[in-house]
């Protein structure tokens, strides 16, 4: 999440700037529910965090400048069966512990049209261990975290906290036991939503892709 990304690149005294500035743009742009402006079948982005994506419902539990509706995004009462073509979560289900993520899978499958889409990205724990390995001098360097942001989150509120890892057999295994079909993992870049810039894209500060981005279908 894009939390994250600030606790791992910013100081403290820089992050609390930071919160300043954001309870600055509350008082300017105050908390509007957006959902009566949207009509299905719906394409939501969940735990959206500040990232706004043009043509969907963003969805978060906080109140931020991108968030149409504020919602838990683990029953999502407000959807109704059916009611969505398209489901898009980046770096949300690692945050939900073992025996939550299948109940939310099973809620999303739910939502979704015959047909619909979910994408997902978290991060990759294989990708993760080949990273690591290969920049072991990095790591056993003093003052150089061993990747505990990208690894456990960013914790900078209760909802930032890693509880679980994928790969992509586990995570298309957890999709195929929800009634999922056409598991496949999908390109890095471009990103699916033309101009859109998010964590499932991010490959820093060694140049390469650590996300694993799967999507699945509702079948018909």
């Amino acid at each position: 999440m894009l939390r994250s990304q600030i606790r791992r690149m910013t100081t403290p005294e820089q992050r609390a700037k930071i919160l300043d500035i954001l309870k600055s743009l509350k008082k300017i742009f105050p908390k509007i529910d957006r959902f009566a402006e949207f009509t299905p079948p719906y394409r939501l982005h969940l735990g959206c965090g500040n990232i706004k994506l043009e043509g969907f419902c963003n969805v978060d539990a906080l109140a931020t400048i991108a968030v149409d509706v504020i919602d838990d995004i683990r029953e999502l009462r407000r959807f109704p069966n059916n009611s969505v073509s398209e489901i898009y979560a980046c770096h949300v289900l690692e945050h939900f512990g073992h025996d939550e993520v299948q109940p939310i899978l099973k809620r999303w499958f739910e939502i979704l049209e015959p047909g619909g889409i979910l994408r997902i990205s978290v991060p990759d724990i294989d990708r993760i261990v080949t990273i690591y390995k290969e920049n072991l001098t990095h790591f056993h360097t003093k003052g150089h975290s061993p990747w505990i942001g990208l690894i456990y989150g960013g914790q900078s509120t209760p909802y930032d906290f890693h509880k679980t890892g994928y790969n992509a057999c586990w995570l298309s295994y957890l999709l195929e036991q929800c009634g999922y079909a056409d598991c496949q993992e999908y390109p890095h870049e471009p990103h699916f939503v033309p101009g859109a810039v998010d964590a499932s894209q991010a490959k820093e500060p060694f140049g390469v892709f650590f996300s694993l981005n799967m999507m699945a279908r509702k079948p018909f």
